[in-house]
């Protein structure tokens, strides 16, 4: 007995065969568009710095300095100085580390400034003061900071000075801010 192809008509019908390719196709595209997503939330993370507040005060405040005097040893001593008093938040979604403060366009360290960051991170020690050369602080999405910068007064700033403040990230992002000395 010879069975004949074309008889045997028990075959998939077009409809069938059209839902399930159709169905391959929506799943493939699902799964392709879950990787997409993946890689590029990878790729998007960026740090963005906004500054919530940045104000000098109204009156002079003292601040401890340490250097080496003539006779080779470790003087500490007060000085008067405007506090500046600066309050960032991170709105990214990465976090943001600072690497460097700027004071008119030259680094802090370079204009016998200082600066101090109360609490920078958990654990942290405070208040941690920064003279020549700012350790790096980190700042999370959504983490507020407050830090202050000390600038002696009557030597390069005096009352009623405008001075350019600028934040740099390790990312190599600038945040610039004016504060005018009361």
């Amino acid at each position: 007995m010879k069975r004949k192809l074309r008889g045997n008509k028990k075959g998939m019908s077009i409809v069938i065969s059209t839902i399930i390719i159709v169905a391959i196709s929506i799943t493939m595209a699902i799964a392709i568009s879950f990787w997409a997503m993946g890689i590029g939330n990878s790729f998007t993370k960026f740090e963005k710095i906004e500054y919530v507040s940045a104000y000098a005060s109204d009156s002079t405040v003292s601040y401890p300095v340490t250097y080496v005097g003539s006779n080779g040893r470790l003087v500490t001593t007060t000085i008067a100085a405007y506090q500046i008093t600066v309050v960032v938040k991170n709105t990214g979604t990465n976090t943001a580390t600072f690497d460097n403060v700027f004071l008119d366009g030259k680094p802090y360290s370079a204009t016998n400034t200082r600066v101090t960051v109360p609490n920078p991170a958990p654990g942290a020690q405070n208040p941690i003061a920064y003279q020549a050369g700012i350790v790096s602080v980190s700042l999370q999405t959504g983490q507020s900071l407050t830090g202050y910068v000390y600038l002696p007064y009557g030597g390069l700033w005096n009352s009623g000075d405008y001075v350019s403040l600028v934040l740099e990230t390790s990312a190599g992002r600038q945040y610039p801010y004016t504060v005018v000395i009361p």
